[in-house]
């Protein structure tokens, strides 16, 4: 624990160390339950019991280590645990990490965060990183791969680390970067699946000016943090030639982690500098860090990286500003001055050595009626009804994947099947006038994308006594073998009329 001594006279403050860990738990768990709210009304009950669950495993790991480490150490139980403030490390790990995160990761992370990241260290006020982003580093670090597929949406910057290279210019590229994040008053508000308490700016920002204005943190290293990482965003959107730049800057403070590192991570009393000036410089060069790992490393989050570094430079930074307050200051303005310069060259040379992303043209791919595929698969027309208004259905089974590769495959639960469908003709002219699969034998959530209308829909119109072919379009991405079959299909109609 660092302390400030000044000389008397003194005043005593009424915030002791537990009311302050009090009111923000409060904070953290208003911002949860926002959450869990948006979970429920978004996804259903099992997601949002699933958050829920989350926290229960990383409050119990937290307690059962603290527990052990008190015994071991024969400490007096209650007084340990009251003063090690276990939870708050635990609330805030599960509310970096994404609902999709699998329980047992979780729990192996947060041992992680209050055994190696504080107890070795000497217990609370003695840690040198802040816990639950060395936790949520282990997670990243180790179990990338343990989630689940509760839900599959992609978060947004993720979107824009894979798909926008963190730099987009291109009119069109942007608008449909905001379509696809619902834009920035969503990104504001939260609704959006992302880290399980890291979505809302709203209410993260809300919880902030209240715990700011109750003295649990101090208001300017989230202000000096947030305002830089606006600044520095702002100067690579100027730098690549954006003409309507605001955007980018904002995109950059309401997605991620950004407004949840700046209210809960970075004002860590322990982890983060004991002078204002200190606080300061602090926050300054999390700003610079954060904007360079997403941009130069295209990462989808720089926040819990550059919590971490700067963790790390605490020391050095407690150093540089001790003395008299006079000399600090102006040798701390000096500092910030030059770090500030330091950070928006680096930001500008990054923007310039980046490519702007760009618009990636999909080759289409076609089945056709010569595709070597079409003649092994079996196909038959069931059935034959007259509607009575010169249309004709047809009914056809035509194997799918299910039924041709299904009964090769060891272990395979799958029905074997074929596929059956609906053909609707106009006789009139020989054209379809609708596809419709009646039984999917081919395998869930892959096989049964046929199904979308943006697939069928090419069916429609098409005339029989002509050759065609059909796109692969995104809708059925991955279903190949599905996807023939329902041509199949219709080509066993287009058989039958003697075409």
């Amino acid at each position: 624990m660092k302390f400030t001594f000044n000389p008397a006279p003194n005043l005593r403050q009424k915030q002791s160390t537990k009311r302050i860990m009090l009111e923000l738990m409060l904070g953290l768990l208003a911002v949860f339950a926002f959450s869990v709210y948006f979970y429920y009304d978004e996804y259903g009950t099992d997601v949002a019991l699933q958050c829920v669950l989350l926290m229960l495993i990383s409050l119990a790991v937290a307690l059962v280590t603290e527990t052990l480490w008190a015994l071991f150490t024969r400490q007096k139980l209650i007084p340990f645990l009251s003063g090690s403030f276990g939870w708050i490390t635990a609330i805030i790990l599960t509310m970096m990490c994404p609902v999709t995160i699998t329980p047992y990761a979780l729990g192996i992370a947060t041992f992680f965060s209050i055994f190696i990241g504080k107890l070795l260290f000497g217990g609370f006020g003695q840690n040198i990183f802040n816990p639950a982003a060395f936790g949520r580093a282990v997670i990243f670090a180790s179990f990338a791969g343990a989630t689940t597929d509760v839900i599959t949406a992609v978060t947004p910057t993720t979107l824009m680390a894979t798909e926008y290279n963190w730099l987009v210019v291109d009119p069109n590229m942007i608008s449909k970067l905001m379509t696809q994040v619902g834009g920035l008053d969503n990104l504001f508000v939260g609704f959006y699946p992302g880290a399980i308490g890291e979505t809302s700016a709203l209410m993260i920002m809300i919880v902030g000016v209240i715990l700011a204005l109750r003295k649990v943190i101090d208001w300017r290293i989230p202000v000096i943090y947030l305002c830089a990482v606006f600044v520095f965003a702002s100067v690579i959107a100027i730098t690549a030639g954006m003409s309507d730049w605001l955007w980018y800057p904002l995109f950059h403070l309401f997605s991620g982690g950004v407004m949840f590192g700046a209210v809960f991570m970075l004002t860590d009393p322990v982890t983060s500098p004991t002078s204002a000036q200190g606080k300061c410089i602090f926050a300054l060069g999390a700003a610079i860090l954060t904007v360079l790992i997403r941009v130069k490393g295209n990462y989808p989050e720089g926040v819990l990286y550059s919590i971490l570094i700067m963790n790390m430079l605490t020391p050095m930074i407690e150093k540089a500003t001790d003395g008299k307050q006079l000399v600090v200051r102006k040798k701390s303005a000096v500092i910030f001055a030059v770090i500030a310069a330091l950070g928006a060259g680096c930001v500008s040379l990054a923007a310039s050595v980046i490519e702007p992303a760009k618009e990636k043209v999909k080759e289409k791919v076609f089945v056709k009626l010569d595709d070597p595929y079409l003649s092994t698969l079996q196909a038959n027309i069931d059935s034959t009804v007259d509607n009575g208004d010169g249309t004709t259905t047809y009914i056809v089974t035509a194997q799918g994947f299910a039924a041709v590769e299904g009964p090769n495959m060891p272990n395979y639960d799958h029905p074997t099947d074929p596929n059956v469908y609906e053909i609707i003709v106009n006789r009139s002219d020989n054209t379809v006038k609708s596809v419709r699969v009646t039984k999917m034998s081919d395998t869930e959530y892959i096989g049964d994308k046929v199904e979308s209308p943006k697939f069928l829909s090419q069916f429609e119109g098409l005339s029989l006594a002509s050759e065609f072919e059909i796109e692969v379009n995104d809708a059925v991405t991955g279903a190949t073998y599905t996807t023939k079959s329902v041509v199949r299909a219709v080509l066993e109609v287009r058989n039958a009329l003697g075409f």
